[in-house]
């Protein structure tokens, strides 16, 4: 299974806001690398990170008030891609979904193990 269809899978599931809130939270520290690395030569891509962020935070939020103005699954991974392109961060996106992914299956390793005992 590619990153894409992962993706779209987890955003199905029960998993999408603790993958959501992993990938922002990664997305930020690495806005904040970019500042203290690159300065201001980075500030294109450090906007797309907080671009990137934005969305994702709109998308949460819409998920916990219900509302139907969230983007839907099958096009959310599109926008992040056309934000980190237009600020040349899709290097930064990629490292957030695995960081995400990577938090989502050790996650779900942990609850299975807690389930089957020691």
């Amino acid at each position: 299974m590619n990153i894409r269809d992962q993706v779209l899978a987890i955003l199905s599931s029960e998993s999408k806001e603790a993958f959501l809130l992993a990938m922002g939270h990664r997305l930020g520290i690495s806005a904040r690398e970019i500042f203290t690395e690159d300065g201001l030569d980075g500030l294109q891509r450090a906007q797309a990170c907080n671009e990137m962020m934005i969305s994702i935070w709109a998308q949460v939020w819409a998920m916990k008030e219900g509302q139907v103005n969230g983007y839907p699954d099958s096009d959310f991974l599109s926008v992040l891609l056309d934000k980190a392109d237009v600020g040349g961060a899709r290097p930064h996106l990629r490292n957030a979904i695995e960081s995400a992914l990577l938090a989502i299956h050790d996650a779900g390793a942990a609850d299975q193990r807690s389930v089957e005992g020691p």
